[in-house]
């Protein structure tokens, strides 16, 4: 390999290339089509201010249960921003039974005037759904954190992460042994 490479210029390049991959790969993930309710279509952020620049296109529009004959929902916790989802129980596709008062719900469909969405689909998340996602990704995040800094730590004399008990000089000597080492050739 070139001597260029093994150096600290090679890990800072690898650390640069790594870095715009996992860039592309976000912005590429995030480009991608899917399900509407994920899309780029109008959501309640947009349409609960002007509902009436977006009667008769196809929006998204999230909150929680205010009423459920008919189903309302008020996109904002102030109940500000209410629209009755026509159909919503009908289309509901990821709980047994009809919506009850505080579900939060997301719904896509055709805004058909400015308070009514006529539904295409409808889904639901329960609160202790939401819960049991932080906690198992806090519980992951603390035991990665641990087992990072209980075996490795970081060597300034390499810029490197190296396990525990381990030196930069040994290392040294160890590339120098092999041959592979940051000695020049003639």
């Amino acid at each position: 390999m070139h001597p260029r490479l093994t150096g600290h210029r090679g890990r800072v390049l690898a650390a640069v290339v790594l870095g715009t991959l996992l860039v592309g790969a976000l912005l590429w993930a995030g480009a991608t089509p899917g399900d509407p309710m994920t899309s780029e279509y109008p959501d309640e952020v947009e349409v609960t201010p002007t509902p009436e620049a977006y009667v008769g296109e196809q929006v998204v529009l999230g909150g929680f249960v205010v009423d459920t004959d008919p189903v309302v929902i008020a996109t904002r916790a102030s109940g500000y921003g209410r629209f009755t989802l026509v159909g919503a129980n009908d289309r509901l596709q990821n709980a047994d039974g009809p919506l009850a008062e505080g579900d939060r719900v997301t719904a896509f469909g055709t805004l058909e005037d400015d308070s009514t969405l006529v539904v295409e689909r409808t889904t639901t998340r329960a609160s202790s759904e939401t819960r049991y996602m932080l906690v198992v990704s806090l519980v992951g995040g603390l035991w990665v954190a641990s087992r990072c800094l209980r075996d490795w730590r970081f060597d300034r004399g390499t810029l490197a992460f190296v396990p525990r008990g381990e030196s930069a000089a040994p290392q040294a000597s160890r590339e120098s042994a092999r041959g592979d080492g940051g000695e020049r050739r003639a």
